[in-house]
């Protein structure tokens, strides 16, 4: 008898289809993580096979820590270190009120002492020797790193402080006590080569043939073997006060800003800078990372060298009723392996709900080199999809976020018999909640109407 109305579901339609999304590509390493210790004052720190070793001023000691189970031995040390080196099974320290080099050798034993001409400026080591600078004297002394045996003593005028002598296979530079001049001297023939720049060096590191060189400008050189500047960067103001350098074998540039508590890295033009939780005192390069202290947290922390994943684009394609698919071209910059997670935000219809997040599992189709899962819209549900790509070192890489609505529509087809009869739509769930949170608030409107109604009226009084 009546006719039938038939909902025929047409093309949804989609905000967003197909659409690639560019996302920056940043290189940084990542954020600073922090060991748990028994209370000490952490300063200088250094690294001897699978061992920490760490500086405690207060109580003039040095502690080793295991990378491995975290168990701590403790040894008496000199007072008033002010530096630290390591080289061939040998513990290295400079005091400020001794002319003396302290030799402590890990293999056991009590610590050396090798008398000085003078007061220690600085310290460096290699795999070949360990030198050490006297500005008073203006003589870098170099010794043999196993046998101890004095090698030679140059006389130069040698910038003070630390940071102004580097030790490079068989040379040695060395900031002149003019501070713009850079001396290379070959170890090997005791020959000088000069390099002069317009600003003052307040540090130097030397790296496999070549040189990074900090000054005054809050600049950082980087230098060949031949004495040519290559490439300088303009830092934050205040980097270069008291800076730790490093350089990978990657080509990466990593700078240790200790006065700004920050961990830096130079990729190229691109500059990257990690903040640490307090006054960085020392830090020291390891296979993975850079380990630091922070002098009035009493902390010891790391960054991993490690940089995030790097989630190039982002592709959302309909599949038709509602089903979504998702597609992620993610790029690790250290090659390790990635997890990578979807991450669709659906709005809420109700103000000021807090929107639903539902997480999917992307798998990594091999032929294709991509990242894929799906995710499923209900009838006029709007979302924001974007993926999280993690590392193994839990370092993270975010994409762009994309708009993405699905909205069906109807359509109806009229019968000859009789007039079609238009059914009532479902009723949802928020419906429900939209029209019970009205009636909650017509509740004590209504209560009070009927108050005012039962209320009795007072009896006027009598005329007398």
């Amino acid at each position: 008898m009546g006719g039938k109305e038939r909902i025929l579901p047409l093309m949804a339609c989609i905000l967003t289809l197909s659409l690639t999304y560019s996302i920056l590509e940043v290189s940084a390493i990542s954020q600073p993580n922090y060991l748990t210790h028994p209370e000490f004052t952490p300063s200088l720190i250094t690294i001897v096979d699978d061992k920490l070793v760490v500086y405690d001023p207060v109580e003039s000691s040095l502690i080793f820590i295991s990378k491995v189970d975290g168990s701590m031995k403790v040894l008496k040390a000199p007072k008033e270190v002010f530096d630290i080196a390591v080289s061939n099974q040998k513990i290295f320290m400079a005091t400020s009120t001794r002319s003396k080099l302290y030799v402590y050798n890990i293999s056991g034993g009590d610590i050396e002492e090798i008398e000085l001409p003078g007061l220690p400026g600085d310290l460096d080591s290699s795999s070949k020797y360990i030198s050490v600078s006297l500005p008073d004297k203006s003589l870098v002394i170099v010794f043999d790193a196993v046998s101890l045996n004095e090698l030679l003593r140059i006389e130069i005028n040698v910038d003070h402080g630390l940071g102004k002598i580097s030790l490079d296979d068989g040379f040695l530079y060395v900031v002149q006590s003019d501070g713009y001049t850079l001396a290379k001297i070959d170890l090997g023939k005791n020959e000088k080569h000069y390099l002069r720049i317009d600003e003052r060096i307040l540090a130097l590191k030397a790296f496999n043939n070549n040189l990074l060189l900090a000054s005054t400008d809050d600049r950082l050189y980087r230098v060949s073997g031949n004495l040519k500047i290559e490439r300088r960067w303009s830092l934050e103001r205040g980097s270069t006060i008291d800076i730790g350098l490093y350089m990978l074998s990657d080509g990466r540039i990593i700078y240790v800003a200790r006065a700004r508590w920050a961990i830096g890295e130079i990729d190229g033009d691109s500059i990257s800078e990690v903040r640490v939780g307090g006054r960085i005192f020392g830090d020291v390069l390891d296979k993975d990372r850079i380990w630091f202290t922070e002098i009035n947290t009493r902390k010891i922390g790391w960054v991993w060298l490690s940089r995030p994943p790097i989630v190039k684009s982002i592709v959302i394609e309909p599949e038709g009723g509602g089903l979504f698919k998702a597609s992620a071209k993610i790029y690790d910059p250290d090659n390790e392996p990635i997890r990578a997670t979807l991450i669709v935000t659906v709005k809420s219809k109700i103000p000021h709900l807090i929107a639903d997040n539902r997480t999917y599992d992307m798998n990594y189709i091999v032929d294709r080199d991509i990242y894929v899962s799906e995710f499923q819209l209900k009838p006029g549900e709007e979302a924001e999809v974007y993926v999280v790509a993690i590392d193994q070192v839990n370092n993270i890489g975010v994409s762009e976020k994309i708009p993405t609505q699905y909205r069906e529509e109807e359509a109806k087809t009229a019968s000859i018999s009789s007039p079609p009869t238009a059914s009532p739509p479902p009723i949802e769930l928020t419906d429900l909640y939209l029209i019970a949170s009205s009636l909650l608030l017509l509740i004590p409107i209504i209560a009070a109407v009927i108050i005012m109604k039962t209320k009795k009226k007072p009896r006027k009084k009598p005329r007398k």
